[in-house]
Protein backbone atom coordinates (compact mmCIF):
# COMPACT_ATOMS: atom_id res chain seq x y z
CA UNK A 1 0.00 0.00 0.00
CA UNK A 2 1.59 3.45 -0.96
CA UNK A 3 2.34 5.84 1.38
CA UNK A 4 -0.25 9.13 1.39
CA UNK A 5 1.74 12.08 0.09
CA UNK A 6 2.08 15.81 1.79
CA UNK A 7 3.61 18.64 0.20
CA UNK A 8 5.41 21.18 1.57
CA UNK A 9 5.86 24.36 -0.88
CA UNK A 10 7.29 27.64 0.26
CA UNK A 11 6.34 30.69 -1.06
CA UNK A 12 8.88 33.75 -1.95
CA UNK A 13 9.00 36.71 0.86
CA UNK A 14 5.60 38.56 0.82
CA UNK A 15 6.26 42.39 0.49
CA UNK A 16 2.72 42.64 2.64
CA UNK A 17 3.05 40.24 5.27
CA UNK A 18 5.30 43.20 7.65
CA UNK A 19 2.29 45.49 7.47
CA UNK A 20 0.37 42.34 7.81
CA UNK A 21 1.54 41.23 10.74
CA UNK A 22 1.56 44.83 12.16
CA UNK A 23 -2.29 44.89 12.08
CA UNK A 24 -2.73 45.99 8.03
CA UNK A 25 -3.68 44.42 5.84
CA UNK A 26 -2.36 45.28 2.23
CA UNK A 27 -3.32 43.25 -0.62
CA UNK A 28 -0.25 43.56 -3.39
CA UNK A 29 -0.58 41.78 -6.78
CA UNK A 30 3.21 40.19 -6.75
CA UNK A 31 1.98 38.66 -3.30
CA UNK A 32 -0.94 36.76 -4.91
CA UNK A 33 0.83 35.62 -7.67
CA UNK A 34 3.49 34.61 -5.21
CA UNK A 35 1.19 32.62 -3.27
CA UNK A 36 -0.55 31.38 -6.36
CA UNK A 37 2.74 29.99 -7.34
CA UNK A 38 3.38 27.87 -4.06
CA UNK A 39 -0.10 26.57 -4.11
CA UNK A 40 0.42 25.08 -7.92
CA UNK A 41 3.63 24.13 -6.16
CA UNK A 42 1.96 22.32 -2.97
CA UNK A 43 -1.08 21.07 -5.29
CA UNK A 44 1.48 19.36 -8.38
CA UNK A 45 4.02 17.83 -5.56
CA UNK A 46 0.76 16.24 -3.84
CA UNK A 47 -1.27 14.87 -6.58
CA UNK A 48 0.56 15.64 -10.06
CA UNK A 49 -2.30 17.72 -11.87
CA UNK A 50 -5.58 18.71 -10.49
CA UNK A 51 -7.41 16.89 -13.61
CA UNK A 52 -6.38 14.12 -10.97
CA UNK A 53 -9.18 15.79 -8.44
CA UNK A 54 -11.30 17.97 -10.55
CA UNK A 55 -13.14 15.93 -13.97
CA UNK A 56 -14.45 17.85 -16.88
CA UNK A 57 -17.72 19.65 -16.04
CA UNK A 58 -17.65 19.17 -12.07
CA UNK A 59 -18.41 21.38 -9.51
CA UNK A 60 -16.20 22.28 -7.01
CA UNK A 61 -16.43 23.48 -3.51
CA UNK A 62 -13.65 25.71 -1.25
CA UNK A 63 -14.36 24.99 2.21
CA UNK A 64 -12.65 27.96 3.97
CA UNK A 65 -11.48 28.37 7.34
CA UNK A 66 -13.90 31.61 7.92
CA UNK A 67 -14.01 30.78 11.92
CA UNK A 68 -15.86 33.83 13.32
CA UNK A 69 -16.70 37.71 11.99
CA UNK A 70 -13.55 39.68 11.98
CA UNK A 71 -11.10 40.82 9.79
CA UNK A 72 -8.19 39.62 8.06
CA UNK A 73 -5.90 41.10 10.81
CA UNK A 74 -7.32 39.10 13.42
CA UNK A 75 -5.33 35.84 11.41
CA UNK A 76 -7.87 34.02 12.83
CA UNK A 77 -9.63 33.70 9.21
CA UNK A 78 -7.59 32.13 5.93
CA UNK A 79 -5.38 34.63 4.33
CA UNK A 80 -7.54 36.73 1.62
CA UNK A 81 -4.25 36.19 -0.76
CA UNK A 82 -4.81 32.73 -0.26
CA UNK A 83 -8.44 32.35 -1.10
CA UNK A 84 -7.57 34.46 -4.02
CA UNK A 85 -4.73 32.48 -4.87
CA UNK A 86 -6.62 28.67 -4.39
CA UNK A 87 -9.85 30.33 -6.25
CA UNK A 88 -7.67 31.82 -9.60
CA UNK A 89 -5.69 28.57 -9.64
CA UNK A 90 -8.16 26.25 -9.68
CA UNK A 91 -10.51 28.24 -12.23
CA UNK A 92 -7.26 28.68 -14.32
CA UNK A 93 -5.96 24.86 -14.12
CA UNK A 94 -9.51 22.69 -14.19
CA UNK A 95 -12.23 22.19 -16.39
CA UNK A 96 -14.92 22.56 -13.33
CA UNK A 97 -17.94 23.76 -14.51
CA UNK A 98 -18.01 25.88 -11.59
CA UNK A 99 -16.14 27.03 -8.56
CA UNK A 100 -18.21 27.70 -5.12
CA UNK A 101 -16.56 28.97 -2.01
CA UNK A 102 -18.82 28.52 1.07
CA UNK A 103 -19.07 28.49 5.01
CA UNK A 104 -20.64 29.12 8.51
CA UNK A 105 -18.81 30.79 11.04
CA UNK A 106 -18.87 29.15 14.38
CA UNK A 107 -20.64 31.01 16.96
CA UNK A 108 -22.64 32.18 14.24
CA UNK A 109 -25.74 33.65 16.79
CA UNK A 110 -23.04 35.70 18.68
CA UNK A 111 -19.79 36.47 16.32
CA UNK A 112 -22.08 36.96 12.97
CA UNK A 113 -23.11 34.94 10.07
CA UNK A 114 -22.03 33.88 7.41
CA UNK A 115 -22.67 36.51 5.23
CA UNK A 116 -21.30 39.63 6.87
CA UNK A 117 -18.33 37.41 8.21
CA UNK A 118 -17.11 36.90 4.43
CA UNK A 119 -17.39 40.66 4.10
CA UNK A 120 -15.36 41.67 7.03
CA UNK A 121 -12.89 38.88 6.64
CA UNK A 122 -12.66 40.04 2.60
CA UNK A 123 -12.64 36.97 1.83
CA UNK A 124 -15.73 37.37 -0.26
CA UNK A 125 -13.86 40.23 -2.11
CA UNK A 126 -10.89 37.93 -2.48
CA UNK A 127 -12.63 35.35 -4.08
CA UNK A 128 -14.31 37.54 -6.45
CA UNK A 129 -11.10 38.72 -7.45
CA UNK A 130 -9.93 35.35 -8.06
CA UNK A 131 -13.01 34.53 -10.28
CA UNK A 132 -15.59 32.51 -8.11
CA UNK A 133 -18.58 31.50 -9.65
CA UNK A 134 -20.67 31.52 -6.65
CA UNK A 135 -19.83 32.36 -3.04
CA UNK A 136 -22.50 30.13 -0.80
CA UNK A 137 -23.71 31.68 2.75
CA UNK A 138 -23.97 28.04 4.10
CA UNK A 139 -26.55 29.41 6.69
CA UNK A 140 -29.02 30.78 4.06
CA UNK A 141 -28.54 27.46 2.53
CA UNK A 142 -30.77 23.47 2.94
CA UNK A 143 -29.84 20.94 4.88
CA UNK A 144 -29.60 17.39 4.44
CA UNK A 145 -29.99 15.09 7.46
CA UNK A 146 -27.60 12.34 7.45
CA UNK A 147 -27.32 8.93 9.75
CA UNK A 148 -23.33 8.69 10.56
CA UNK A 149 -22.63 5.10 10.73
CA UNK A 150 -19.59 4.01 13.09
CA UNK A 151 -20.06 7.48 14.47
CA UNK A 152 -19.04 7.70 18.32
CA UNK A 153 -20.53 10.50 19.56
CA UNK A 154 -21.92 12.26 16.76
CA UNK A 155 -23.94 9.84 15.20
CA UNK A 156 -26.64 12.55 13.14
CA UNK A 157 -26.04 15.68 11.35
CA UNK A 158 -27.75 18.44 9.69
CA UNK A 159 -25.18 18.93 6.69
CA UNK A 160 -25.13 22.27 4.48
CA UNK A 161 -26.57 20.57 1.15
CA UNK A 162 -23.98 22.33 -0.85
CA UNK A 163 -21.16 20.32 0.47
CA UNK A 164 -23.08 17.14 -0.67
CA UNK A 165 -23.97 18.32 -3.93
CA UNK A 166 -20.81 19.70 -4.83
CA UNK A 167 -18.29 17.08 -6.86
CA UNK A 168 -15.16 17.92 -5.18
CA UNK A 169 -14.31 19.59 -1.84
CA UNK A 170 -11.55 21.63 -1.12
CA UNK A 171 -10.94 21.73 2.63
CA UNK A 172 -8.90 25.33 3.20
CA UNK A 173 -7.89 25.54 7.13
CA UNK A 174 -5.54 27.96 8.23
CA UNK A 175 -2.37 26.90 10.03
CA UNK A 176 -3.34 28.12 13.94
CA UNK A 177 -3.55 26.95 17.22
CA UNK A 178 -6.95 26.46 19.74
CA UNK A 179 -8.09 26.17 23.07
CA UNK A 180 -9.78 23.40 23.09
CA UNK A 181 -8.93 21.65 19.51
CA UNK A 182 -4.89 22.24 20.35
CA UNK A 183 -4.95 22.88 16.95
CA UNK A 184 -7.64 24.07 13.97
CA UNK A 185 -6.34 22.69 11.07
CA UNK A 186 -8.39 20.32 8.19
CA UNK A 187 -9.95 17.81 10.31
CA UNK A 188 -11.47 21.15 12.39
CA UNK A 189 -12.49 23.23 9.46
CA UNK A 190 -15.19 20.36 9.10
CA UNK A 191 -17.42 21.56 11.93
CA UNK A 192 -18.30 24.41 9.24
CA UNK A 193 -20.14 22.58 7.68
CA UNK A 194 -23.11 22.00 9.73
CA UNK A 195 -25.21 24.60 11.07
CA UNK A 196 -25.18 26.58 14.78
CA UNK A 197 -27.96 24.94 16.78
CA UNK A 198 -27.94 27.15 20.12
CA UNK A 199 -27.62 26.17 23.23
CA UNK A 200 -25.29 22.59 22.49
CA UNK A 201 -26.22 21.12 19.37
CA UNK A 202 -25.08 20.29 16.05
CA UNK A 203 -22.10 22.74 15.44
CA UNK A 204 -22.29 23.97 19.04
CA UNK A 205 -22.32 20.33 20.54
CA UNK A 206 -19.76 17.86 21.60
CA UNK A 207 -17.65 20.65 22.50
CA UNK A 208 -16.73 19.00 25.38
CA UNK A 209 -13.66 16.25 26.14
CA UNK A 210 -14.89 14.40 23.52
CA UNK A 211 -14.49 17.02 20.60
CA UNK A 212 -11.50 14.89 18.64
CA UNK A 213 -14.67 11.92 18.80
CA UNK A 214 -16.51 15.02 17.19
CA UNK A 215 -14.51 15.58 14.28
CA UNK A 216 -13.92 12.22 13.25
CA UNK A 217 -17.44 11.30 13.19
CA UNK A 218 -17.78 14.56 11.27
CA UNK A 219 -15.27 13.46 8.52
CA UNK A 220 -16.67 10.05 8.32
CA UNK A 221 -19.72 12.41 6.13
CA UNK A 222 -17.60 13.13 3.55
CA UNK A 223 -13.94 13.30 3.32
CA UNK A 224 -12.34 16.05 1.44
CA UNK A 225 -10.73 15.21 -1.98
CA UNK A 226 -7.88 17.66 -1.21
CA UNK A 227 -6.63 19.90 1.49
CA UNK A 228 -4.81 22.78 1.25
CA UNK A 229 -3.13 24.99 4.53
CA UNK A 230 -3.12 28.50 4.87
CA UNK A 231 0.41 28.14 6.35
CA UNK A 232 1.67 31.93 4.79
CA UNK A 233 1.24 33.32 8.35
CA UNK A 234 0.41 30.93 11.37
CA UNK A 235 -1.07 32.01 14.82
CA UNK A 236 0.81 30.65 18.13
CA UNK A 237 -0.79 30.92 21.90
CA UNK A 238 -4.22 32.03 22.44
CA UNK A 239 -6.14 30.63 19.23
CA UNK A 240 -7.92 30.56 17.47
CA UNK A 241 -8.66 33.84 18.31
CA UNK A 242 -6.68 35.85 20.69
CA UNK A 243 -2.71 34.05 19.64
CA UNK A 244 -0.12 36.28 17.90
CA UNK A 245 0.65 35.59 14.51
CA UNK A 246 3.90 33.61 13.21
CA UNK A 247 5.23 34.13 9.79
CA UNK A 248 5.52 30.78 7.96
CA UNK A 249 5.44 31.37 4.06
CA UNK A 250 4.27 27.83 3.62
CA UNK A 251 1.38 25.88 1.77
CA UNK A 252 0.89 22.55 2.73
CA UNK A 253 -1.41 19.86 0.61
CA UNK A 254 -2.54 16.45 0.25
CA UNK A 255 -5.26 13.98 -0.56
CA UNK A 256 -5.60 12.60 3.10
CA UNK A 257 -6.71 15.34 5.40
CA UNK A 258 -5.65 13.77 8.39
CA UNK A 259 -1.66 13.33 7.10
CA UNK A 260 -2.00 16.61 5.71
CA UNK A 261 -2.94 17.67 9.01
CA UNK A 262 -0.07 15.25 10.97
CA UNK A 263 2.32 16.73 9.10
CA UNK A 264 0.86 20.58 9.29
CA UNK A 265 0.77 20.23 13.42
CA UNK A 266 4.63 18.74 13.31
CA UNK A 267 5.91 21.54 11.41
CA UNK A 268 4.08 23.75 14.21
CA UNK A 269 5.98 21.60 16.62
CA UNK A 270 3.75 19.02 17.87
CA UNK A 271 3.54 15.52 17.88
CA UNK A 272 0.23 14.75 15.67
CA UNK A 273 -0.91 12.18 18.28
CA UNK A 274 -0.69 15.37 20.95
CA UNK A 275 -4.05 16.55 18.54
CA UNK A 276 -7.47 14.64 19.69
CA UNK A 277 -9.32 14.85 16.30
CA UNK A 278 -5.98 13.45 14.30
CA UNK A 279 -5.36 10.53 16.71
CA UNK A 280 -9.10 10.18 16.96
CA UNK A 281 -9.45 9.98 13.08
CA UNK A 282 -6.58 8.37 12.11
CA UNK A 283 -7.45 5.52 15.02
CA UNK A 284 -10.29 4.91 13.34
CA UNK A 285 -8.71 4.03 10.28
CA UNK A 286 -10.02 7.40 8.46
CA UNK A 287 -6.37 8.34 7.48
CA UNK A 288 -2.66 8.45 8.49
CA UNK A 289 -1.17 9.96 11.04
CA UNK A 290 2.24 8.11 11.46
CA UNK A 291 4.90 10.35 10.25
CA UNK A 292 7.22 7.53 8.98
CA UNK A 293 3.86 5.97 6.89
CA UNK A 294 3.90 9.65 5.43
CA UNK A 295 5.65 10.86 2.11
CA UNK A 296 6.63 14.39 2.97
CA UNK A 297 7.78 16.02 -0.62
CA UNK A 298 8.51 19.40 -1.51
CA UNK A 299 10.24 21.38 1.53
CA UNK A 300 11.30 18.41 3.92
CA UNK A 301 9.01 19.29 7.38
CA UNK A 302 12.34 19.38 9.87
CA UNK A 303 13.77 22.33 7.57
CA UNK A 304 10.42 24.60 7.86
CA UNK A 305 9.53 23.58 11.32
CA UNK A 306 8.69 26.42 14.36
CA UNK A 307 7.73 25.14 17.93
CA UNK A 308 4.43 27.49 17.94
CA UNK A 309 3.63 28.82 21.64
CA UNK A 310 0.89 26.76 22.91
CA UNK A 311 -2.35 27.96 23.99
CA UNK A 312 -3.62 27.85 27.88
CA UNK A 313 -6.93 26.75 28.80
CA UNK A 314 -6.84 27.54 32.24
CA UNK A 315 -9.25 30.37 32.99
CA UNK A 316 -8.41 29.92 36.94
CA UNK A 317 -6.84 33.32 38.79
CA UNK A 318 -6.71 35.86 35.83
CA UNK A 319 -7.74 38.39 37.76
CA UNK A 320 -7.92 39.86 40.61
CA UNK A 321 -11.97 40.51 41.80
CA UNK A 322 -12.61 37.65 38.98
CA UNK A 323 -12.51 34.20 40.37
CA UNK A 324 -13.88 31.61 38.24
CA UNK A 325 -15.09 28.21 40.22
CA UNK A 326 -14.79 25.49 38.09
CA UNK A 327 -13.95 22.35 40.27
CA UNK A 328 -15.99 19.22 38.08
CA UNK A 329 -16.06 21.00 34.58
CA UNK A 330 -15.19 19.07 31.51
CA UNK A 331 -12.95 21.12 29.22
CA UNK A 332 -15.48 22.65 27.11
CA UNK A 333 -17.12 25.10 29.98
CA UNK A 334 -13.15 25.73 30.84
CA UNK A 335 -11.35 26.59 27.41
CA UNK A 336 -14.63 28.54 26.14
CA UNK A 337 -14.51 30.87 29.47
CA UNK A 338 -10.69 31.33 29.05
CA UNK A 339 -11.14 32.10 25.30
CA UNK A 340 -14.08 34.98 26.86
CA UNK A 341 -11.68 36.09 28.56
CA UNK A 342 -8.46 36.48 26.12
CA UNK A 343 -11.36 38.40 24.11
CA UNK A 344 -12.27 40.72 27.30
CA UNK A 345 -8.21 41.59 28.28
CA UNK A 346 -7.96 42.24 24.24
CA UNK A 347 -10.81 44.91 24.27
CA UNK A 348 -8.03 47.27 26.25
CA UNK A 349 -10.42 47.71 29.46
CA UNK A 350 -8.41 48.14 32.66
CA UNK A 351 -9.96 44.75 35.17
CA UNK A 352 -8.92 46.58 38.27
CA UNK A 353 -11.51 49.73 37.33
CA UNK A 354 -13.55 47.54 35.68
CA UNK A 355 -13.53 45.69 39.52
CA UNK A 356 -14.05 48.48 41.30
CA UNK A 357 -16.65 50.27 39.42
CA UNK A 358 -18.83 47.23 38.64
CA UNK A 359 -18.20 44.65 41.43
CA UNK A 360 -16.61 41.42 41.92
CA UNK A 361 -17.02 39.12 39.23
CA UNK A 362 -17.86 35.51 40.47
CA UNK A 363 -18.16 32.48 37.04
CA UNK A 364 -19.37 28.95 38.28
CA UNK A 365 -19.66 25.65 36.01
CA UNK A 366 -19.91 22.43 37.27
CA UNK A 367 -19.93 20.71 40.35
CA UNK A 368 -18.47 22.81 43.23
CA UNK A 369 -17.90 20.76 46.49
CA UNK A 370 -15.66 23.44 48.14
CA UNK A 371 -18.25 26.69 47.16
CA UNK A 372 -19.18 28.57 49.54
CA UNK A 373 -22.67 30.18 48.35
CA UNK A 374 -21.47 33.41 50.39
CA UNK A 375 -18.76 34.18 48.54
CA UNK A 376 -21.34 35.65 45.84
CA UNK A 377 -22.96 37.55 48.11
CA UNK A 378 -23.49 41.02 46.19
CA UNK A 379 -20.92 39.85 43.47
CA UNK A 380 -22.06 39.56 39.74
CA UNK A 381 -22.49 35.49 39.41
CA UNK A 382 -22.72 33.91 35.68
CA UNK A 383 -23.63 30.67 35.56
CA UNK A 384 -22.37 28.07 32.64
CA UNK A 385 -23.26 25.30 31.04
CA UNK A 386 -26.26 22.75 32.41
CA UNK A 387 -23.97 19.89 34.53
CA UNK A 388 -24.05 21.51 38.04
CA UNK A 389 -27.89 21.17 38.81
CA UNK A 390 -26.63 16.53 38.29
CA UNK A 391 -24.29 17.55 41.03
CA UNK A 392 -25.06 16.57 44.57
CA UNK A 393 -23.37 20.48 45.38
CA UNK A 394 -26.47 21.92 43.19
CA UNK A 395 -27.82 23.67 46.05
CA UNK A 396 -24.76 25.51 46.54
CA UNK A 397 -25.50 27.44 42.95
CA UNK A 398 -29.49 27.72 43.84
CA UNK A 399 -28.24 29.74 47.49
CA UNK A 400 -25.55 31.82 45.81
CA UNK A 401 -28.02 32.72 42.97
CA UNK A 402 -30.24 34.53 46.07
CA UNK A 403 -27.39 36.10 47.19
CA UNK A 404 -25.66 37.59 44.12
CA UNK A 405 -26.00 40.99 42.94
CA UNK A 406 -26.73 39.81 39.55
CA UNK A 407 -26.54 36.83 37.50
CA UNK A 408 -26.55 35.31 34.15
CA UNK A 409 -26.86 31.86 32.73
CA UNK A 410 -25.67 30.44 30.45
CA UNK A 411 -27.60 26.86 29.32
CA UNK A 412 -26.05 24.00 27.21
CA UNK A 413 -23.70 21.12 27.06
CA UNK A 414 -20.94 22.76 26.57
CA UNK A 415 -21.88 26.38 26.29
CA UNK A 416 -19.22 26.99 23.31
CA UNK A 417 -21.33 30.31 22.93
CA UNK A 418 -19.94 31.93 26.23
CA UNK A 419 -16.42 32.06 23.98
CA UNK A 420 -18.10 35.16 22.94
CA UNK A 421 -21.12 35.98 25.03
CA UNK A 422 -19.49 36.24 28.41
CA UNK A 423 -17.09 38.74 26.60
CA UNK A 424 -19.66 40.80 25.21
CA UNK A 425 -21.75 40.74 28.48
CA UNK A 426 -18.70 41.74 30.03
CA UNK A 427 -18.06 44.54 27.76
CA UNK A 428 -21.42 45.87 28.08
CA UNK A 429 -21.63 45.87 32.04
CA UNK A 430 -18.66 47.93 31.73
CA UNK A 431 -19.79 50.42 29.50
CA UNK A 432 -23.23 50.78 31.30
CA UNK A 433 -23.62 53.82 33.64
Amino acid sequence: MSKPKVAVAKCQQLIGNASFMGGKFVREEEDVAKIKDAVAKAVELAVGSLDEIIKPGQTVLIKPNLAFQAPAESHAVVDPRVIEAVVSYVKENSQASEVWIGDNPSLGMHVGRAKPAFAASGMEEAARRGGVDKVIYFDETEVVEVDIPDAKVFKKAAVFKPVMDADVVINLPKLKVHLAGTVTLGLKNWNGIIPNVHPSAQQQGAHRIDLGPKFADLYRVRKADLTIVDAIIGMEGQGPHAGTPVEMNLIIAGTDTVATDAVSAYIMGFDPIEIPAIRCTANEGLGEMDLANIEVVGEPANSVRKHFGRPNDNPIGMYKGFTVYAQQTCPGCYANVRGALDSFKNTGINMTDFISKKGEVVVAAGGLPDFDPEFARDKNLFVVGDCWEYFPTSDNIRQAVKLAKSVTYYPGCAPVYIFAQLNVDLQKMAMAE
